[in-house]
């Protein structure tokens, strides 16, 4: 990864997962995220964030948000693509946001407006039913703490089957490195 960011061309858009990185849910470690961050700082490049996933990596919320946080502390070249439909299983539902960090309100306004005409001919208003469902649960003290404890128990789950898978390969005969699988 880290050769292919340095040799894009300068000012390329990249797209990262937030977290929890198809095809394996495996994610660069901290130190790996910092080396990522050197080379799109050096490079100019614009990050792209795809949050699909969040608290599917690691069952919690802040430490999957982890490389996000980092990039925002430390450049302003990034947008965020969130989308609910996967962590709280609204899968049809289109609930989600993009995000803009821009460092003036000047940039704020033209990304509002390429963003609006991008939108405008796909939708004039774009689906309630899931973002209501999302906000009954944030807004509840009860069942954001259930939707939490569900993060932790379906993202326990898929280190397991990784886990499984991967043991699965080894048990079949394959030789091929499988680490990738459990990161």
């Amino acid at each position: 990864m880290l050769e292919d960011l340095n040799n894009a061309d300068d000012e390329s858009i990249v797209i990262f997962h937030v977290c929890a990185h198809n095809p394996t849910g495996c994610d660069p470690t901290r130190e790996q995220w910092q080396q990522i961050l050197d080379v799109v700082k050096r490079k100019g490049h614009f990050s792209a964030f795809d949050s699909a996933y969040q608290g599917f990596a690691s069952g919690d919320l802040e430490t999957d948000a982890y490389s996000l946080r980092l990039f925002a502390q430390q450049t302003s070249n990034i947008c965020l693509f969130q989308s609910f439909a996967k962590n709280f299983g609204l899968y049809g539902e289109r609930a989600g946001c993009v995000t803009f960090l821009t460092d003036t309100a000047s940039e704020a306004a033209m990304a509002q407006s390429r963003i609006k005409q991008v939108a405008r001919p796909m939708y004039s208003n774009p689906p309630i039913h899931g973002a209501r469902i999302v906000d009954h649960i944030l807004g509840d003290a009860e069942l954001t703490q259930s939707w939490h404890a569900d993060l932790v128990h379906m993202s326990s789950r898929m280190k397991e089957m990784r886990a499984a898978l991967r043991q699965n390969l080894t048990d079949m005969g394959n030789e091929h490195d499988w680490s990738h699988v459990t990161g």
